[in-house]
């Protein structure tokens, strides 16, 4: 069946309106038959009162008589070839039909037995007979104008209803549309938060019968917020307090390599060196995460991206250079949003180390960023192997790392970078570059305005 509320109500009150409108209808009709059928009782005797010669009186239906009325003498002892009447006759008043031209009693004699009425397959009439000195006198008239009568009122009652079943039905669509378009924003306002909003719904507009289930809804969110943050608050405060013995034991693996030892012992402090520096950075990316996930206000200004992009390749140069990478800026002019600049510094980072890593030795890396109206474009592109169309939208979740990768890592750049995006109400795609045979580009859209913070 219906799944809307407003497709509910709306064909709801069409089929109780149609109802109430037949129902009206039908009591119309049964009873306008009803009191006609007395008033014609009361008619045709007042026209017997009036007759005073009746054997002088022409026989039959007149023409052009609208009311169908006829008279007819029935002289004692003599038959008459329009009637089959029984012997005795007790009452005044009868129902008759006419079978090929000749009057009989009807079996029903029930003028308020309204469906034989209606469903009888010959014409009714109804009688008057009144018992006279030679005779009786016979009045007749035809059932189909008391008929007539019922279905006139019958259609009078629910002609209104039917005529104003349009305008109900579009005022009770357009009442039910207003009324739940609180509902509607909700729904919309819901859709368009990212994945880490989870403030409470707005309630004041909202209808009374649904404003409990709302309610409800913001105390799930409250209690799931306050969750969450108790787990970003254990992730920052944890990797922060390991920061501190983490850098001892660097200092002390250091010292270490520094002393006579094997070459055995010496590949070993290597070993303990390259885990310790793993460590360090996977505390580092731990902090980052947790700085990027964190809503509380930060100072934000118009940033020129080629300047963060100059910043970024200058810290990151070195590792570049180790593989014998070709790492530059390929776009002109200016590009600049609105938008805190360690957010940013952050973003292009991450992608940019991601891309160092992770492309051979010899590799090409381009960043650039587009204006176009009042959407902001970044690109950082590689050709390198590039991440199979399977694995896109798995390698933006926290830890994540793609099998048979020769590079150490923890998987957390790309969240880190999609989290910062989700801050600002971006969006990040992870695309093959249309530059190069093969390779990544990473490409995000952000909506320029000062707006843009997310949280």
């Amino acid at each position: 069946m219906f799944k809307s509320i407003k497709t509910k109500l709306v064909v709801s009150l069409l089929l109780s309106t149609a109802m109430i409108s037949l129902i009206a209808a039908g009591i119309a009709f049964y009873d306008t038959y009803r009191e006609t059928y007395k008033q014609q009782d009361r008619t045709l005797k007042r026209i017997a009162s009036y007759i005073t010669s009746p054997a002088e009186l022409m026989d039959g239906f007149r023409e052009g008589d609208d009311n169908r009325i006829a008279v007819y003498w029935l002289a004692d002892n003599q038959a008459h070839p329009r009637f089959q009447l029984p012997a005795e006759l007790t009452d005044e008043y009868y129902n008759f039909v006419r079978h090929k031209g000749v009057f009989q009693l009807s079996p029903n004699q029930n003028p308020r037995n309204i469906f034989t009425n209606l469903w009888y397959d010959e014409e009714t009439y109804r009688g008057y007979l009144q018992a006279r000195d030679g005779g009786i006198l016979a009045i007749l008239q035809e059932n189909e104008y008391r008929e007539e009568l019922a279905e006139h009122s019958a259609w009078a009652s629910l002609m209104p209803l039917l005529v104003l079943l349009p305008l109900i039905v579009l005022l009770t669509f357009w009442v039910v549309k207003r009324t739940m378009k609180p509902v509607e924003r909700l729904s919309n306002s819901l859709a368009a938060r990212n994945a880490q909003d989870l403030t409470a719904l707005p309630i004041s507009q909202v209808p009374t019968e649904i404003t409990g289930f709302v309610q409800a809804i913001n105390q799930l969110l409250g209690r799931t917020e306050a969750f969450v943050e108790q787990q970003k608050r254990f992730i920052a405060d944890a990797a922060h307090e390991l920061r501190s013995p983490m850098t001892a034991l660097s200092l002390q693996a250091e010292r270490l390599n520094n002393q006579d030892m094997s070459a055995e012992a010496k590949s070993q402090v290597r070993q303990l060196n390259q885990g310790i520096r793993r460590s360090r950075d996977l505390l580092e990316q731990l902090l980052s995460l947790a700085r990027s996930q964190n809503k509380d206000h930060k100072y934000q200004t118009t940033l020129n991206l080629h300047s963060i992009f100059s910043r970024v390749i200058e810290d990151l140069y070195p590792l570049a250079e180790q593989k014998e990478q070709d790492i530059g800026v390929v776009s002109e002019g200016e590009a600049e949003i609105y938008g805190n600049e360690t957010d940013f510094y952050l973003l292009i980072k991450t992608l940019v180390d991601n891309a160092i890593r992770y492309a051979p030795k010899g590799a090409q890396i381009d960043l650039s960023a587009v204006e176009k109206d009042e959407v902001l474009e970044i690109f950082v592109e590689d050709n390198g192997k590039g991440i199979p169309l399977a694995e896109r939208e798995r390698v933006l979740d926290p830890f994540y790392r793609i099998l048979g990768s020769d590079q150490q890592g923890s998987g957390l750049g790309l969240a880190i970078a999609s989290q910062i995006v989700q801050n600002y109400q971006g969006t990040i795609e992870l695309l093959d570059s249309p530059h190069f045979a093969s390779g990544l580009m990473v490409k995000i859209i952000f909506k320029k305005s000062k707006n843009n913070l997310g949280g």
